[in-house]
């Protein structure tokens, strides 16, 4: 027989009470553990609001009554994955700012066994954080038309005829393309119409697709310019070399339009050469622009680029981007003089330039205040070493192996022999910091970060260090003689020339001497995720 209380409950109808109870409990509890992960999802996108906007989403989830804020609690504070101990991962007030905790504490609701039991309290909490991406690129410098040397490295580089002029070259420095944009018509010309950005970016596209795609998105002298290098298919390009997306790379090709991700058409141009799969070596003549100089000659040759980087990145904390290794040779003769016997001065050099690097290691969100975030790149500028001395093709185009540093013959007669040994190096052990505030992304700033070692002239540095052997009819004689002298007296003339004629061929691919341009397009924080 049935044992009845004074309620008139049996004992399987208690049971049974508490159990519904129970699950109806259950399932509160779970809605408002989803309402404060929402809610502390939601504040991340600008912690700055976070109370506001958690307490605005658990009004709309009915977790809340409207202006309420009873048992609600929003902590903002900085997120750190790397700590061993999870309690330790988040530190309220801690900066920068990149995570927001909500927890929300109310009374449950019991509908049959209200008169057995207190009114239960049921509480959530969640802890949502951000992930800064920065959007940036190292190498941004506006290509100079030095003697058509511009086009000269282009034309080689990229496999396509570039013949630009000066007002080209600015029109394309100045036109600006969305990164997306530019990757969708670019696909369109490859004929990809499905996929991913990261499929697409593992393929190679030629100059003239590369061009066609910029053309597209361009107007005025710009596309004009463009379509003029649209003849023939030119180099490959290995995508992937050209620009990294990291996370939204995982997106479909049409979905990615990202306001405010410009890239200068140039800058897309110079690293496309820097990468193009050619034969990567580049000869150039130049004119003479000295009294006495018979002739100047240019060898480029460009490395393969380093794997893993790009020259675009877009990523969190450590992504990288890099340049490629340089190297160049220059051959240049002179008329000695009376002095010097009217013998013919010989002065090869070779520039060896190192890949510089970028590294983002720290970023903020933007925030009401700074609506484009904020964010530091540690650049390290590439070694750049500069001797004399004769480089073969062999050694021209050999990387793996350091130019020779053997004494030169600089002039080289029956009577009269002379030869020099010179060395200068440019070299940057620890990075450079690098700021870049809200105002200063949404400028488009460019910096450049420099060696320590300060040199205001490469060349000239380097012809101050020269060390001369000199022999006359077979007897040594000291550097310091009149002929040590007015040899010296003829080659200072060629610094300034020889220094403009480096820093405009490294200019054409975004590279500097001793220093390494970056710029930061954007701070993305959209990727919100729940860490506790």
């Amino acid at each position: 027989m049935a044992i009845l209380f004074a309620f008139g409950f049996t004992v399987s109808a208690l049971v049974s009470a508490v159990a519904v109870d129970a699950a109806s409990l259950y399932h509160e509890r779970r809605l408002l553990q989803a309402g404060v992960d929402l809610a502390a999802i939601s504040a991340t996108a600008d912690p700055s609001r976070a109370a506001e906007i958690a307490q605005s989403v658990l009004v709309e989830a009915r977790l809340l009554a409207p202006a309420s804020t009873d048992g609600l609690t929003v902590s903002t504070g900085h997120y750190d994955a790397t700590a061993p101990d999870i309690a330790d991962r988040f530190t309220p007030g801690g900066l920068p700012v990149n995570a927001v905790s909500v927890a929300l504490e109310q009374s449950g609701t019991l509908y049959f066994s209200a008169g057995f039991a207190g009114q239960p309290t049921i509480a959530a909490a969640g802890l949502a954080a951000v992930t800064p991406e920065v959007s940036f690129s190292l190498g941004s410098r506006l290509a100079s038309l030095h003697g058509g040397l511009a086009n000269a490295v282009l034309s080689d580089l990229l496999g396509a005829t570039v013949a630009l002029t000066l007002a080209d070259y600015a029109a394309l420095a100045a036109a600006q393309v969305n990164a997306f944009a530019f990757l969708d018509a670019l696909a369109q010309k490859l004929g990809v119409t499905a996929g991913t950005y990261d499929e697409l970016l593992a393929m190679e596209a030629d100059a003239g697709q590369i061009a066609g795609a910029l053309a597209s998105l361009t107007a005025g002298p710009a596309r004009t310019a463009l379509q003029s290098i649209l003849g023939g298919s030119g180099h490959d390009v290995a995508l992937s070399h050209l620009i990294s997306l990291g996370e939204l790379g995982s997106m479909h090709l049409g979905s990615g339009a990202v306001a405010g991700l410009k890239l200068s058409v140039l800058d897309i141009l110079s690293a496309a050469a820097s990468l193009a799969d050619g034969d990567r070596q580049v000869s150039v003549n130049l004119g003479a622009g000295v009294p006495g100089l018979v002739s100047l000659g240019l060898d480029l040759a460009v490395g393969e680029p380093p794997q893993g980087a790009a020259w675009f990145a877009m990523g969190p904390v450590g992504t990288t981007v890099r340049t490629a290794q340089v190297r160049l040779r220059i051959k240049t003769q002179l008329l000695g003089g009376p002095v010097l016997l009217g013998a013919g001065v010989k002065l090869p050099l070779w520039l060896d330039l190192a890949a510089s690097e970028a590294q983002v290691t720290a970023a903020t969100c933007p925030t009401a205040a700074a609506p484009n975030g904020s964010a530091t790149i540690a650049v390290r500028p590439g070694v750049a070493r500069l001797g004399l001395g004769e480089l073969s093709d062999g050694a021209l185009a050999d990387f793996g192996a350091a130019p020779p540093q053997t004494p030169v013959h600089l002039i080289n007669v029956l009577l009269l022999k002379i030869s020099g040994t010179a060395l200068v190096e440019l070299a940057q052990t620890t990075p450079v910091p690098v700021g870049f505030s809200s105002a200063e992304i949404g400028a488009g700033a460019t910096k450049t970060a420099k060696t320590t070692t300060a040199v205001t002239s490469l060349v000239g540095s380097l012809l101050g260090n020269l060390d001369l052997t000199i022999n006359v009819l077979g007897v040594g004689l000291a550097s310091t003689t009149v002929l040590g002298n007015t040899l010296r007296a003829l080659l200072a003339p060629l610094a300034p020339v020889l220094d403009t004629t480096l820093n405009a061929t490294l200019g054409v691919l975004g590279l500097g001497i001793g220093e390494a341009d970056v710029r930061v397009h954007g701070v993305r924080c959209d990727h919100a995720v729940l860490v506790g």
